[in-house]
């Protein structure tokens, strides 16, 4: 009779702990489920289920980012875009004017009168500036050639060719050679009015024509060494004969602009090259 009732003991022993056990566990649900009912439910810090939402906001809404941290992600602008100038294509400034680039008609261009020929009435003061600059430091220019018509430039070709022949050249040859000297109508420079000839007050007393040996002249040098902070370059390099068609002459300077002129002239380029790196 003990045994049968320990064995009864026993059974509503384990029955009570497991009751006991089924209530913990309905309360313990009871509270958590009441507990954010109320709003109080937080996730731990650090918690993983929190990541996801940082790392949905972090990709999808770059703008709550502290400005700092915005701005740290932001792609660093390469080093050299800082020395770029930007170019418009409609420029006045760069037009380009070659062998390869002909005009048909003339321009619609505004001229004033500097040392006796035309330019572009938009230059006229950069030129000025430029010859008082020289004057001040002791070197003294003459400008021997501006703007030309195509008519005059006809002209001018025509005497050159006339001179290769009169050599022994024949007319085709004659043609090719003057067109190194002297550009064809339609194909020069001077037909913009940005483009000037200019040389030492004495050059003629030195030389008989234009010679490349100018180059040596301090009144060269001089030009060569200041013309891009009054806007000019040296439009046809010794050393660019080959892309601008045109042999070197060291008293050949073309407008563009300040800007342009500081970085064509640093570089040691010509205008066809700085025109097809910007382009």
């Amino acid at each position: 009779m003990s045994r049968r009732r320990k064995k009864l003991e026993t059974k509503y022993l384990v029955r009570r702990v497991v009751f006991v056990l089924i209530v913990t566990v309905l309360l313990a649900l009871a509270v958590r489920w009441l507990w954010g009912f109320l709003g109080l439910d937080g996730e731990p810090e650090g918690s993983s289920s929190s990541q996801p939402e940082s790392s949905s906001q972090s990709s999808s809404e770059p703008e709550s980012q502290p400005e700092s941290e915005s701005a740290s992600q932001e792609p660093e602008e390469p080093a050299s875009e800082g020395d770029s100038v930007p170019v418009d294509p409609t420029d006045w400034r760069l037009v380009l004017v070659n062998p390869t680039h002909a005009i048909e008609s003339e321009l619609d261009i505004e001229l004033t009168q500097v040392g006796g020929y035309n330019f572009d009435s938009r230059i006229v003061e950069n030129i000025q500036a430029l010859l008082d600059a020289a004057q001040a430091d002791g070197i003294n220019l003459t400008i021997i050639s501006g703007y030309r018509t195509l008519e005059r430039s006809q002209v001018l070709y025509d005497n050159k060719v006339a001179e290769y022949i009169a050599m022994g050249y024949d007319e085709a040859s004659a043609r090719v050679e003057a067109a190194k000297w002297v550009a064809p109508p339609g194909t020069s420079e001077h037909h913009t009015g940005l483009a000037m000839d200019i040389v030492s007050s004495d050059y003629y007393t030195k030389y008989s024509d234009l010679v490349e040996e100018f180059a040596d002249d301090p009144e060269a040098i001089w030009l060569k060494e200041n013309c891009a902070r009054f806007g000019f370059i040296l439009r046809y390099p010794q050393d660019k004969v080959e892309i601008t068609g045109i042999n070197f002459e060291p008293w050949h300077f073309r407008y563009v602009g300040e800007e342009h002129a500081a970085k064509i002239m640093e570089q040691g380029i010509c205008l066809e090259e700085y025109l097809d790196a910007v382009g």
